[in-house]
């Protein structure tokens, strides 16, 4: 029988088309990577409720001129034309001398008037709630921008979190494997039992059915993701393994201040006080004298239509003041307002200090997050060592006989969890930090790009 030819090796410019399509994949699989900042960034010109937020804005801030122009002078221009009909049948004198006793007329009216309000303190009080107004629609914005940035840190680190997962039981399916074939190996040359198979092939059935679950989590939260920037999007940039997280720098009772004091939701309420407080002050002005001045010029002609009145007349008038309005009685509805406005001024008081309550709450729950994460993690990076080495040791024990199946199966599975864990305790750790100001109405785009300068590029 001839000898088999040699396989010949691949042409040298084969071999480096290759690799350069091997560099071009590369590239274009890490140019698919994204990073937080680039995901809030997109997330920002694609979210509605952020949008919404900048018209709602734009619209508060159109209320100040808008309140501003009343106090300034008001012209108005007026015409008027109509076909008026004149019926005197019932007067004897003009059948007497044989006169019409009825016929039309022809009736214009133009006039240009303008005032000027000399005294008008509810629209000063106007001008000055559509201040604070567009005060609270800018505070507003804020906190539907900083909502974001924590919505899309979320919702990008439960996509960290799902590939994590996905990851670890793939590695743990083909630990598992590898176990497997161990087992029937040794049970082939006697050495082991069919149960040691049997567990190994049980846990090999559970994780396939685990990693369907996973893959499945990851699609909802690769979803979700997509949804908040508002398109298509890359890998996630993954957390560096040894990055230094940022720790915030004061106690529980430093930040419980802050947030009562600087909190965007106790702003927000402490602004809407102030409106109720000269929405009362408005409601007392309503009883008191305005005061505005007045200039009219007014032209007025008529013509007549019938043979025996073909007469027309023409007056012009013109007419400068001061009026003056003073409301003596309105139906007691003044008075039912300032109550409205007394009792809606409660109402603001008990919102601010329910925001701040609901804010201190706020800080010192994600203060104590960040706190039991750090400890978390902590403890988890120990529980890896022990881990890696009791898996280790079950594995030389069943080697030798002296661990079954079973034995290293729990370890791989017991190790896979805590490192899951453990990166999971670290997304927490950074989530919390990130509450933590946001709770304290100082989170910004500078602590994102503190955040993904902690990612692998």
């Amino acid at each position: 029988m001839p000898a088999p030819a040699p396989r010949s090796r691949p042409p040298r410019r084969l071999r480096a088309c290759a690799l350069v399509l091997g560099l071009v994949a590369a590239c274009c699989t890490a140019a698919r990577a994204d990073t937080l900042l680039q995901d809030f960034a997109r997330a920002q010109q694609h979210a509605p409720a952020l949008r919404g937020a900048r018209d709602a804005y734009a619209a508060a801030l159109q209320r100040v001129p808008a309140a501003r122009a009343r106090l300034l002078p008001q012209v108005q221009a007026s015409a008027g034309i109509g076909d008026n009909l004149h019926d005197e049948t019932g007067n004897p004198l003009l059948r007497m001398f044989g006169l019409a006793d009825h016929w039309n007329f022809l009736q214009r009216d133009v006039g240009i008037s303008a005032t000027q309000s000399l005294y008008a303190p509810g629209d000063d009080i106007a001008v000055t709630q559509a201040r604070i107004g567009a005060e609270i629609a800018y505070v507003q914005l804020a906190r539907a921008d900083q909502q974001l940035m924590l919505q899309v840190a979320q919702a990008y680190f439960d996509l960290l979190a799902a590939g994590d997962t996905v990851r670890s039981l793939e590695h743990e399916q083909q630990a598992t494997r590898r176990q497997l074939d161990a087992a029937r190996a040794q049970f082939a040359a006697g050495n082991g039992t069919i149960i040691n198979v049997r567990d190994a092939q049980a846990r090999q059935d559970l994780l396939v059915a685990r990693l369907i679950a996973a893959r499945n989590q990851q699609q909802v939260a690769h979803d979700a993701l997509r949804t908040l920037v508002g398109g298509s999007i890359g890998s996630p940039a993954p957390l560096l393994a040894r990055a230094r997280l940022p720790s915030p720098t004061g106690d529980a009772g430093q930040w419980a201040q802050r947030a009562a004091r600087d909190n965007l939701e106790v702003t927000q309420a402490r602004l809407a006080l102030r409106i109720a407080r000269w929405q009362l002050r408005r409601a007392d002005s309503d009883s008191l004298p305005t005061v505005q001045a007045y200039a009219r010029v007014d032209r007025l002609s008529t013509s007549g239509g019938g043979p025996s009145f073909p007469f027309g007349d023409r007056v012009d008038s013109a007419s400068v003041g001061v009026r003056m309005q003073w409301p003596l009685f309105t139906g007691f509805g003044l008075r039912s307002q300032r109550r409205e406005s007394a009792a809606l001024l409660d109402k603001a008081q008990d919102d601010l200090d329910a925001a701040r309550d609901a804010a201190t709450l706020q800080a010192r729950s994600a203060l104590a997050g960040w706190t039991a994460a750090c400890a978390r993690a902590q403890a988890l990076q120990s529980a890896l060592l022990s881990g890696r080495s009791a898996l280790q040791a079950n594995r030389t024990g069943f080697e030798v006989g002296l661990r079954v199946s079973t034995d290293v199966l729990n370890s791989l599975a017991q190790l896979a969890d805590t490192e899951r864990e453990e990166r999971q305790a670290r997304y927490d750790q950074l989530m919390q930090s990130l509450r933590l100001r946001f709770a304290a109405g100082r989170l910004d785009e500078r602590d994102l790009a503190e955040v993904d300068a902690l990612l692998r590029q």
